[in-house]
């Protein structure tokens, strides 16, 4: 029923990753980039994982918040070189990366993630061998706790239904591009302070320029979900109000503005039928049912399958009415000063 959509102050490490199985393949050269913010407790994993790739990354960017943060210390762990830069929110981090990347393919990990072995071969090949394609996304699988919450936001994560082909969208988590293309639009909008909806607003940019956007299943980028409940009713508040930000300051009012802005007006109906069930059953029943069986057939319509339609279902009722109050807190933020057009 809505999209997904997932750092500040940078340091920029390159890390040189060496391929073992000791040979460097021909394919476009590709910088892997990871934008992190406290992520001392995983990051280990994240880098770890690079270097055990079937291709190389030929070169590495990791972007954290402050000299201070501990990350750093890890990313220098696994022979980072850390400089600072002077960005403010996941808009900056990944125009700051942008900027420093020099080779023609860049992608996007964040510090929770861990891929799978094949991830920079599948990605390459994918760009090699689609030369209309300017970006990509893959599988957002779990790894780590299972809970209730950890499940509801993987159930957010739309990614998990798609088959490799051409797609509407990538997650920050899992993104590659052509680096032409993303200097072509401009790269991220300046939108300093918010680190939310940035892979909404790029794959947006991107598909206005004429793009294409592919899905490659075997790209997965193994996740961490939010464990506690709270904490990801927290996040789906930051996701609402992030994503009118974001196209309130590009500017744009197509139909994804008037379908995040139907969100909490189902929610509101939804509230509305249960109260009227008191007074009036029947009358009641027949508006609480509507939000719900529109929502359903929307999803099962888009999946094709009633079997991934309906536990996202669930999950987007659980987390509808955060994300609902994030919406309307984005109508109300006042919009940061830098925010050149796109």
């Amino acid at each position: 029923m809505f999209l997904p959509f997932p750092p500040e102050r940078i340091i920029i490490a390159v890390v040189p990753c060496n391929n073992n199985r000791g040979h460097r393949n021909p394919m476009a050269a590709l910088t892997l980039a990871v934008c992190a913010h406290r992520a001392e407790h995983c990051i280990g994993a994240c880098l770890e994982s690079f270097r055990t790739q079937t291709v190389a990354p030929d070169e590495v960017i990791v972007c954290v918040h402050e000299l201070s943060d501990p990350t750093a210390a890890v990313a220098e762990s696994y022979g980072a070189r850390v400089i600072a830069s002077h960005g403010i929110g996941l808009f900056q981090s990944r125009n700051a990366v942008l900027a420093a990347c020099g080779t023609e393919y860049l992608a996007f990990t964040d510090a929770d993630c861990v891929l799978v072995p094949e991830w920079v071969e599948a990605v390459k090949r994918a760009l090699d061998t689609h030369p209309e394609v300017a970006a990509g996304t893959g599988r957002h699988p779990a790894v780590g706790p299972r809970t209730i919450a950890s499940w509801l936001h993987h159930m957010w994560f739309l990614v998990e239904t798609r088959s490799t082909g051409e797609t509407d969208g990538v997650i920050g988590g899992n993104s590659y591009f052509r680096t032409e293309a993303l200097r072509k639009v401009g790269g991220w909008l300046d939108l300093p302070g918010h680190s939310n909806a940035e892979d909404v607003y790029i794959s947006m940019a991107l598909r206005k320029a004429g793009y294409k956007i592919w899905f490659e299943e075997r790209a997965a980028a193994q996740h961490r979900y939010e464990t506690g409940f709270m904490d990801l009713m927290r996040k789906s508040v930051r996701m609402g109000k992030g994503i009118v930000v974001m196209m309130r300051a590009a500017g744009w009012r197509g139909a994804l503005w008037w379908y995040t802005l139907a969100i909490p007006v189902f929610a509101v109906t939804l509230l509305f039928g249960l109260a009227l069930t008191f007074a009036c059953p029947l009358p009641g029943l027949f508006v609480t049912s509507i939000p719900l069986l529109l929502t359903l057939a929307y999803l099962t319509a888009s999946f094709h399958s009633i079997s991934k339609a309906f536990p996202r279902w669930l999950a987007r009722w659980v987390v509808i009415w955060p994300y609902s109050f994030g919406i309307l807190q984005g109508l109300a933020e006042p919009l940061p000063e830098a925010q050149p057009k796109p």
